[in-house]
């Protein structure tokens, strides 16, 4: 596989410690006339400190941050989108959810360019067999979600973070917590009003 989405190292921590199953996407300064696009069901995690501040993350996930940005790019996790929802209108309910984010990053996710769409992209994430290590190379650079590796990643032998039921019991919470039926399905783009 070769398809990456850029994260900040911290989240994906996060999600291998089971911590949160979702991201927020609006799209990165590349994407800014269209905004993010959820255009992939599955993708490699792109590890970044590009943004990544810990005045960002609620205090107690401030561990998580990586000390510097690295020479090279550390890939170790598989995320597959189970579903792609609109951010609900009422930030509340979106602080309530299990994450790593402060509230004063919420509200800047959602304030930032309003005209764009503030994405939930629910995620089960799965640990590769075993790590890659790839050069960092300049055509990864900038701000923008996908990244197309130069390398094939091996994903065969890849364990899933969190045991299928698991998932589906916190899948399940989430979306009542967003105010979704939970006759959501994936790829289905639903507004949380």
């Amino acid at each position: 596989m070769n398809i990456a989405l850029k994260e900040w190292s911290a989240v994906i921590a996060a999600l291998d410690r089971g911590a949160q199953i979702f991201l927020l996407r609006k799209g990165g300064i590349v994407e800014a006339r269209r905004g993010f696009e959820p255009q992939y069901e599955e993708f490699l995690f792109f590890p970044t400190t590009e943004h990544q501040h810990a005045r960002s993350l609620k205090p107690e996930w401030n561990g998580l941050l990586a000390p510097e940005a690295p020479a090279s790019v550390h890939i170790s996790h598989l995320g597959r989108v189970t579903d792609v929802l609109r951010a609900p209108q009422d930030q509340s309910s979106l602080l309530a959810a299990p994450h790593v984010w402060n509230e004063g990053f919420i509200q800047q996710r959602y304030n930032y360019r309003p005209d764009l769409t503030l994405y939930v992209l629910v995620v089960r994430v799965f640990r590769l067999a075993s790590p890659h290590l790839i050069p960092l190379r300049p055509a990864y650079a900038g701000c923008k979600s996908w990244v197309h590796l130069t390398e094939e990643i091996p994903v065969e032998g890849m364990e899933p973070i969190l045991a299928e039921a698991e998932f589906a019991q916190r899948r399940r919470k989430l979306l009542m917590q967003l105010g979704i039926a939970l006759e959501v399905g994936k790829g289905v783009e639903q507004s949380a009003e």
